[in-house]
């Protein structure tokens, strides 16, 4: 009869001790890391999509840099490919894409210039 007491308390503890651990598991997958993304341009263009937000680590996003009349596109800083976003070269007078992927908290920021 002990012995039957001391399996089944065997049993008992293992199934919980399974079911915490597994509950560990399942949440570390369920909630990924979260990073801040903050985006601004300077005076002369716009960023598009406004993309200011909370994104989960590992998602990717491709911004667009427009110049306003008068402006040409200079350069990215905080992007995965600052000053060559996808071929685009500073200065540009058009529009110009920059690639990020969400690994930290980032601060974007694209430059425009007066065209003389």
């Amino acid at each position: 009869m002990k012995k039957a007491v001391k399996f089944l308390y065997t049993i008992f503890f293992l199934l919980i001790f399974y079911d915490c651990s597994s509950g560990l598991i399942n949440e570390e997958t369920t909630n990924p890391k979260q990073y801040i993304l903050t985006i601004k341009a300077s005076e002369g263009g716009t960023i598009s999509p406004d993309a200011n937000g909370i994104y989960n680590e590992g998602a990717t996003l491709t911004l667009t840099a427009s110049p306003d009349k008068g402006y040409r596109f200079n350069r990215w800083e905080g992007t995965d490919n600052d000053s060559r976003p996808n071929g685009c070269g500073a200065p540009h007078t058009g529009n110009c894409r920059a690639a990020i992927t969400m690994d930290s908290d980032k601060d974007i920021q694209a430059f425009f210039e007066k065209i003389k």
